[in-house]
């Protein structure tokens, strides 16, 4: 059995640890990125309000959307600071630190934080269109800023949750 040169198991591992602490960096820069766009996607929160005031009620449904995409992203940008914040995984499994536990910061996850946003884009309206629907003085609630803007950022947040359980309830249902 032959015994490895120590410079060359020294060379190794100094490889090894420079591939390690670049996936790091590499995970560092693509978290920030992340939270930078998700950020910009919040500030869309703006936009909505002020096509929320607009009379015409397709513009409003446009702002209606915003502000879902905004509560959505708002969603997604805590979500992508508490996994930030507990550690990241790399590609081989390995966490850092390594008693990260929970849910950790990985690249297969930032694409998914990115498209999060779209699924207020989706929910916000169906939310604020079934309030309106159910309420028996809708006119109250639709020509509301308030309460529409309350509802679309709030259905918004919890679109992922709205679509899981519809879910979990269309199978109920239909024994899916």
């Amino acid at each position: 059995m032959e015994l490895a040169a120590p410079d060359s198991e020294a060379a190794a591992n100094a490889s090894a640890v420079a591939r390690r602490d670049a996936e790091v960096r590499a995970l560092h820069a693509s978290a920030r990125l992340v939270s930078i766009g998700l950020t910009v996607v919040v500030l869309s929160f703006m936009g909505g309000v002020a096509l929320l005031e607009d009379a015409s009620d397709f513009v409003k449904m446009g702002g209606v959307a915003l502000l879902g995409l905004s509560g959505s992203g708002v969603g997604a940008l805590t979500s992508l600071l508490a996994r930030y914040a507990a550690g990241f995984e790399l590609e081989n499994g390995e966490r850092v630190p390594p008693a990260a536990a929970g849910e950790v910061y990985h690249t297969r996850i930032a694409f998914c934080f990115v498209m999060r946003p779209v699924l207020g884009v989706l929910v916000a309206p169906l939310i604020v269109g079934g309030v309106s629907l159910f309420l028996s003085r809708h006119e109250d609630f639709t020509n509301s800023l308030d309460a529409m803007m309350i509802v679309s950022f709030v259905g918004g947040l919890y679109a992922k949750s709205v679509l899981e359980a519809a879910k979990s309830a269309f199978k109920v249902v239909f024994r899916a």
